[in-house]
């Protein structure tokens, strides 16, 4: 999908850059390119899942900024810039580990994978450059790369401020606060893993909170196994009023907690049941054709669970039981465990 930027674009993106042209800053600067906005993907399936989907900005300077335009200064400032080495340059690309340094250990499955990576690039006119496994140790923040980083623009999250009714989507993921990128791109991987499970191939909806939640990062990218750069990720400003306004609408909405919150009335408390996994209903049925039930299920974050407005909005809550004493201070799963088990009974219990 390609985009077509206005002078101002190109006016900006020299003033962002500028900075950088002494000979002394002609070294890979990280924090100069995350600035200009700018990511990193790393990964094979990072890699090739983002350059598929082509949501994220690929465009080059080469593409919108003709150096016939530009005046005396601004004209030395961009030959400058394209003098760089490819990993100091302010443009996407690829970058791929040089062959003679590479060890070759990968399945039949990843190496064409990774043939599929270049191909795909070449494929979206994106410069390929073969570099040492130092420069992608640099470009990935000394990250498990397999010998693939992907520079490109950063992705973003689409809003939504109300779930839609009667949609293919039967069952929803919604994440209070979760800031570990671990933990989201391991939510993010299961959902999408699942999916295939419903019904026509009908996808798990998935909404993050706007604020104090971890960014789409290379690092979500990563532990979603590529995931994220295919799936439908939304944000939601206000997860309370998005999910009371769901629960109008006649939504069920399982908040995972290991009791009924205190915050909420002792009415609402009643009327609240807290299932243990084992016996939590599964996706059912609303009507006689056999149309599932429209269904959330609510995590909270690491730290401190549901928050209380989220949790007034939940129509039941689940426990995942464990051992009757905390051994070692282990008292609960890790959210991302917990979301996987959830959604597979959900989908799959009896």
């Amino acid at each position: 999908r390609s985009r077509n930027r206005s002078n101002n674009d190109s006016r900006t993106y020299r003033k962002k850059n500028k900075e950088n042209d002494s000979d002394s800053q002609r070294k890979t600067n990280m924090k100069a390119l995350e600035k200009a906005g700018f990511v990193h993907l790393y990964g094979i399936s990072s890699c090739l899942n983002a350059l598929k989907a082509n949501r994220r900005d690929f465009t080059r300077p080469e593409d919108f900024i003709n150096l016939d335009d530009l005046k005396e200064e601004d004209l030395e400032h961009e030959i400058r810039q394209r003098e760089r080495k490819p990993e100091s340059q302010f443009s996407p690309s690829l970058f791929v580990q040089d062959s003679l340094s590479r060890k070759t250990t990968r399945s039949n499955e990843k190496a064409k994978a990774a043939e599929q990576v270049e191909a795909v690039a070449k494929e979206r006119n994106l410069p390929i450059h073969k570099v040492d496994k130092g420069v992608l140790n640099t470009l990935s923040g000394n990250r498990p790369h397999q010998g693939f980083v992907l520079r490109c623009g950063k992705l973003n999250l689409e809003p939504i401020s109300k779930l839609p009714l009667n949609e293919e989507k039967k069952l929803w993921l919604c994440l209070d606060e979760v800031v570990d990128p671990q933990n989201l791109g391991a939510l993010i991987r299961s959902a999408f893993f699942l999916s295939s499970s419903l019904s026509e191939k009908q996808e798990i909806g998935m909404i993050v909170c706007g604020k104090n939640s971890a960014p789409p990062s290379p690092v979500v990218s990563a532990a979603s196994a590529g995931a994220l750069e295919v799936c439908d990720l939304y944000s939601t400003t206000n997860l309370p009023k998005l999910l009371a306004e769901a629960k109008q609408n006649g939504f069920r909405i399982v908040g995972a907690s290991s009791s009924v919150p205190k915050s909420r009335s002792d009415e609402e408390s009643h009327d609240a049941k807290l299932y243990e996994l084992q016996n939590l209903p599964p996706l059912t049925s609303s009507s006689d054709d056999g149309d599932l039930t429209q269904t959330i299920l609510v995590l909270g974050s690491e730290g401190h669970g549901l928050r209380m407005l989220v949790a007034k909005a939940c129509t039941e809550f689940v426990r995942i039981p464990g051992g009757t004493d905390a051994q070692g201070g282990v008292d609960s799963l890790n959210v991302s465990v917990t979301g996987g088990i959830l959604l597979w009974h959900l989908l799959h219990g009896k």
